[in-house]
């Protein structure tokens, strides 16, 4: 049940740049805070299965995936804090310690070409192995023979679009507003472009939000 709760997170999640108000966003959210729940909130207890130097990978990984522009990237949506509580309360063992073999296979697959560890590469360096590691996925999905969505990758990618996309800041990037209020005519727009409404009430929605995500 628990993994078959994650899937229907991470598959509405996938889709977020076409999410609209209704009732299948509405599930999508309630999902992520459970899942978030596990390990409590973005920036609170250390991993719970994450290691710290797997964790460091993980959050750049995603960041790479997700990296911040003139929108918040994957570190701020508290991407790594997600995967974490996936690994920890949602996902089944064997998919579990797959994608932690994935993960331990990072780090020296970056040292063999760049003389460093993922998260210590440059930029560049880093988005040239996740260029790589999505041209080995693509090909997986072009062989019948073989199943892409049992490697570590297609995991990384889903797990950060459903962390990112279940976030407040994911769906402000979206222009999604997470609680409707009172309809305004004249509304103060953020610099994502999504509406808040007043100052005074922009507050206090988000703290009827039930605190950060």
């Amino acid at each position: 049940m628990r993994r078959r709760r994650a899937l229907e997170i991470i598959g509405a999640a996938a889709g977020a740049p076409l999410l609209v108000p209704g009732g299948a966003v509405g599930q999508a959210l309630a999902l992520g805070e459970r899942i978030r729940a596990v390990t409590g909130p973005v920036g609170g207890a250390p991993p719970a299965t994450l290691t710290p130097a797997q964790a460091r990978t993980v959050t750049a990984l995603a960041e790479t995936i997700i990296p911040r522009t003139d929108t918040p990237g994957a570190s701020e949506a508290g991407v790594s804090a997600f995967v974490d509580a996936l690994l920890t309360g949602w996902l089944d063992a064997a998919d579990r310690d797959r994608f932690l073999a994935g993960l331990d296979a990072v780090d020296p697959t970056a040292r063999g070409a760049h003389g460093a560890d993922f998260a210590d590469c440059t930029p560049a360096q880093q988005t040239e192995l996740v260029a790589r590691m999505d041209a080995d996925l693509d090909r997986l999905r072009r062989d019948p023979d073989e199943d892409e969505r049992e490697t570590f990758f297609y995991d990384m990618k889903r797990f950060t679009l459903a962390g990112y996309f279940t976030s407040q800041a994911g769906l402000r990037t979206l222009g999604y507003r997470i609680i409707p209020g009172a309809f305004e005519g004249c509304v103060i727009l953020d610099q994502y472009g999504a509406g808040e409404g007043r100052p005074g009430e922009q507050r206090g929605q988000q703290s009827g939000a039930g605190g950060r995500s």
